[in-house]
């Protein structure tokens, strides 16, 4: 288990998913905030046009990254993304996106993708962090908001943290649960929760246990003509939420 030590606020971003207009996005506002720590819960390949070039970017940047599920099939080569698709389109987008993403990653990315971690652990002066993908049990489940309560409180019980991070579901929210907080920090290149604009947390680790201020929702909005350029350039054919004047268009 991999432990960092934090205490000044950080940014934590997840599921960047191949979207390198997005992933710039996210860095500059970051950036731009001065926010002196970034962390990566994972998934920065698959669905998108530039898994080599968001890997890299991410590597070369020194940004602590967890190994999301997609990363997981493609460092591999597992043929699995370890995704649930729900209809037949999304079973196409996910097929395509598996074959061309596998194709075109680099040996180079594959390797990195290989050697992230799993999990790990922030100590802060409020207390530790646990930081993963998809849950503390499994790297591709799907933590959604309304899952029941009382299974929210028996995962808190047996991962008796202050507050666990994650992503995975593409989809923000902060949940209280007994003593912990279960922050889902939503998608940095594929948000599913209606709104186009991609979005990382801000976490204030002075805060932990308190009511509020703890975590903050950041939206950005992103270059998204660039990665629709992109996109018609691969065999992908992976659907991402286009701003209003997009729509319009």
């Amino acid at each position: 288990m991999k432990t960092i030590q934090v205490d000044e606020p950080f940014a934590v971003f997840s599921d960047v998913h191949g979207n390198l207009p997005a992933l710039e996005a996210i860095l500059a506002d970051i950036e731009r905030r001065g926010i002196p720590h970034t962390f990566c819960l994972g998934d920065l390949v698959g669905y998108g046009p530039s898994p080599n070039e968001v890997a890299l970017l991410v590597r070369d940047a020194g940004i602590p990254t967890l190994m999301g599920n997609y990363d997981q099939g493609i460092g591999f080569e597992t043929g699995d993304c370890g995704c649930v698709y729900k209809t037949d389109e999304q079973r196409a987008e996910g097929a395509a996106s598996l074959a061309w993403t596998q194709e075109v990653a680099s040996d180079e990315v594959k390797e990195y993708l290989r050697s992230l971690e799993d999990h790990f652990v922030l100590q802060t002066s409020g207390g530790e962090i646990l930081a993963v993908h998809g849950s503390p049990r499994r790297i591709n489940e799907y933590l959604f908001e309304d899952r029941p309560a009382s299974a929210m409180e028996r995962m808190a019980r047996e991962f008796p943290y202050p507050a666990i991070l994650f992503g995975h579901t593409h989809v923000p929210y902060a949940r209280q649960v007994g003593t912990t907080t279960f922050v889902n920090v939503g998608s940095g290149g594929r948000p599913k929760d209606g709104d186009w604009r991609i979005c990382y947390a801000l976490v204030d680790p002075s805060r932990l246990g308190g009511d509020e201020g703890f975590v903050e929702f950041v939206r950005v909005p992103y270059d998204y003509e660039r990665l629709m350029a992109d996109m018609a350039a691969t065999a992908l054919i992976t659907s991402f939420a286009a701003p209003p004047a997009a729509q319009e268009g």
